[in-house]
């Protein structure tokens, strides 16, 4: 087993929960600003990777010390017979970065000095090398990726742990270029039935579970959700009430099986939610992954009574679909769905919403418990998602 951190995305919170549920809470080591680290053995990096709509980079970790080590030249001492152990003998230019996570103060590492050290080090194995950092400041993994630095070179990370230091180089990184694919190749999207990010629907699917073989999106619009479905190889099937949506789901999925080669079965329907039966889901699903319904699109936060019309509105909604798919899934199916809330002003590091009134109550009548929640937003978005995690109670 080894030490891996896993950069955690912007929703730190969710990220983190995405990867206790796929790789097990008896993994986490500790959990700190920006990554969390596990103990484990990772047979294909860039698979594991590819699975994660949460994780930035995975860094394998070759070394920690004390905090009271963390000056440029123990820093340096530490880095210098990594380096000449990798690229004794490597022949070609190297691209490679250095990266500071989960400081507070950014300044508490000489990057500078680091990113000149390690060019020095090259270039005394008789490389070329150049380091991606722009101003000597954190480089952002996007210009990482960009700069092929993971297949040219090397990514350094130096990494504040709760009582130590943790060295590492990255190993893996998010493939932008895939998900800006699945996201805006695809051919067919419609903003008005919301836009749910693949990265999103992947961290919804992966918080049913590991085991998870076969999803059932009740609610699903151009099919973002069955897409991820197959590209992690689910079984998926889509119903929604609109015939078109389905067009689009059907549309967008044999889209991803020609684009990505995906193996796993697919089917949808039209069909109100609040009216499934049996019939209509014959196949075992072990768990539903849905955005469902999040209301009208709003450009500005409404008023408290149209607010509360809109909650009561999505309250019965969520009563009756909830029923439903309890009557027909099996006793273990999870659901992870999308709860519309209000966000009632711009503040990034205190931000304020207004929540569907008693959802919890409201669950636990249709024979569901909440076992989890957290928020997906952006500081201009007036309507946000909460992510709910439901366990069936009987």
């Amino acid at each position: 087993m080894s030490l891996y951190a896993f950069e955690l995305g912007r929703k730190k919170d969710l990220c983190c929960a995405e990867l206790v549920a796929i790789l097990g809470k008896d993994k986490l080591v500790e959990r700190n600003l920006d990554t969390a680290i596990f103990d484990l053995k990772i047979p294909n990096y860039q698979g594991l990777q590819d699975k994660l709509g949460g994780t930035v980079k995975i860094v394998k970790i070759w070394e920690d010390f004390p905090f009271a080590d963390c000056r440029s030249d123990k820093l340096e001492e530490r880095i210098r017979p990594h380096l000449e152990k990798i690229f004794t003998d490597h022949k070609g230019k190297i691209n490679f970065a250095v990266s500071t996570l989960s400081f507070n103060n950014p300044k508490e590492i000489n990057i500078k000095q680091i990113l000149n050290f390690s060019k020095l080090i090259l270039k005394s194995l008789g490389l070329n090398s150049r380091f991606v950092n722009k101003n000597f400041e954190n480089t952002k993994p996007s210009t990482i990726y960009k700069a092929r630095v993971l297949e040219k070179g090397i990514d350094i990370n130096i990494i504040k742990g709760k009582e130590k230091i943790f060295l590492g180089e990255s190993v893996s990184i998010q493939n932008i270029d895939n998900y800006g694919k699945r996201d805006y190749d695809k051919p067919w999207r419609d903003a008005r039935v919301g836009m749910l990010p693949p990265k999103v629907a992947q961290i919804m699917v992966n918080l049913a579970g590991p085991t998870t073989k076969s999803i059932y999106d009740p609610f699903c619009g151009t099919g973002t959700t069955l897409m991820e479905g197959l590209l992690m190889g689910k079984d998926v099937v889509g119903s929604d009430i609109d015939q078109r949506m389905i067009d689009y789901s059907e549309g967008n999925m044999k889209w991803t099986e020609q684009a990505f080669q995906t193996k796993n079965t697919s089917r949808v329907f039209t069909k109100d939610a609040r009216f499934l039966t049996k019939e209509d889901l014959p196949e075992r699903v072990d768990a539903i992954v849905t955005e469902g319904y999040l209301g009208e699109p709003v450009s500005r936060l409404p008023a408290p009574e149209i607010r509360q019309k809109v909650f009561r509105e999505l309250a019965n909604l969520h009563l009756n679909w909830l029923t439903a798919v309890h009557r027909i899934t099996p006793k273990n199916c999870k659901v992870v769905m999308c709860v519309a809330a209000f966000r009632k002003n711009n503040d990034t590091y205190r931000p304020e919403y207004e929540f569907l009134p008693r959802f919890n109550e409201l669950v636990e009548e249709t024979g569901y418990r909440v076992v989890a929640s957290y928020i997906y937003d952006r500081p201009d978005q007036i309507v946000v998602r909460e992510i709910k995690v439901l366990e069936k109670l009987n």
